[in-house]
């Protein structure tokens, strides 16, 4: 299957004749060639020194091989081709190495937004550890749509539920401004005219559906995530959800919370604009999450709820508008798991 069109292909092609580095350090998962842009460094005729070996939640020992990878080589370039977690791992190298490079990111999800944030998602033997810098935001990003084609049908659903939360979140957060509502309003509109369609593999779709992640992500770089996101970390590692999965449901049930313990007229305001522009209830939420397969196996012990709320950073909830406290997080989590 042909995936590039010639567009992108002379965009990646242009930027880096511009930028005429002596050496490209490539990082991509380890069917790195998929997509063609590996080989359009060789038709270049430039040196490249290619990285793959993490993991799809990257363990900083694995960054940390990299950086030794990037150092020794003497790269003066990147290019990152891939989903998040190949475009983070970029980010983390550079910001590790303290190396004065560019960063080239061509993303393969329409998820994450990382080709547009100061964030780099990370994992210390399976626990979240990031790092964030403005430093890291990739200097050019080629949204080749295409790629989308290569994406199974459950990566669909979880890397654009991951857009929605990461657009409702940076809506809902203290740190909000006019830009990043306007960038969350403008996702979410995307998002509803194109998601069913896209996971109906319609191909008119995939370049609204990069844009959508595109414009989630710069909400996030101005106002981050907020309680939804601290909460899904641990159910992700221990339950084994997919991100988005586990994210997507913390929303659903965090936002039905919020609304039944709502006692300001401001945070009823924020909640009634929610429901407005995103054109979802929490209720209707949680109807979509289980219509698309994503409630499934939804039980703790009671020693791994322990570990959820004990496990949530709550310095990383400090711009949720609501405030939760550890016995918040318990009623949330018991909201929707069953507890053994």
């Amino acid at each position: 299957m042909e995936y590039n069109n010639e567009k992108f292909m002379n965009r990646f092609k242009n930027i880096i004749n511009e930028e005429k580095p002596s050496k490209i350090f490539f990082v991509a998962s380890s069917e790195y060639d998929r997509y063609g842009y590996r080989k359009a460094i060789d038709e270049l005729g430039i040196a490249c020194v290619a990285f793959t070996d993490f993991e799809p939640c990257p363990e900083i020992s694995s960054v940390k091989a990299g950086v030794k990878l990037f150092k020794s080589s003497a790269c003066d370039f990147i290019v990152t081709v891939g989903g998040g977690s190949a475009i983070d791992v970029a980010k983390a190298i550079k910001h590790m190495a303290i190396a004065d490079v560019k960063i080239l990111a061509v993303p393969t999800t329409a998820g994450t937004g990382a080709e547009v944030t100061r964030f780099a998602v990370l994992y210390d033997h399976g626990d979240k550890d990031s790092l964030r810098s403005h430093s890291i935001i990739p200097d050019y990003a080629v949204f080749d749509y295409t790629t989308l084609k290569s994406l199974p049908y459950e990566q669909r659903v979880v890397t654009a539920l991951d857009v929605f939360c990461h657009s409702v979140e940076a809506y809902w957060s203290l740190d909000a401004t006019d830009e990043s509502r306007e960038c969350s309003a403008r996702a979410l509109e995307l998002f509803n005219s194109y998601f069913e369609l896209y996971l109906k593999d319609d191909k008119s779709t995939y370049k609204h559906m990069m844009k959508c992640s595109a414009l989630a992500g710069r909400a996030i770089n101005i106002a981050q995530t907020a309680a939804p996101h601290a909460m899904s970390y641990k159910l992700h590692k221990l339950k084994g959800f997919y991100h988005g999965q586990a994210v997507a449901l913390c929303l659903a049930y965090i936002w039905q919370y919020m609304l039944d313990n709502c006692k300001s007229d401001e945070l009823k305001a924020l909640l009634d604009e929610t429901e407005v522009i995103s054109c979802f209830t929490p209720q209707k939420f949680q109807k979509l999450l289980r219509d698309l397969g994503m409630c499934n196996d939804m039980a703790l012990t009671a020693a791994e709820l322990d570990e959820c709320v004990r496990g949530v950073n709550v310095g990383r909830m400090k711009n949720h508008p609501m405030k939760l406290d550890f016995t918040d997080i318990e009623n949330i989590y018991r909201s929707f798991m069953s507890v053994d």
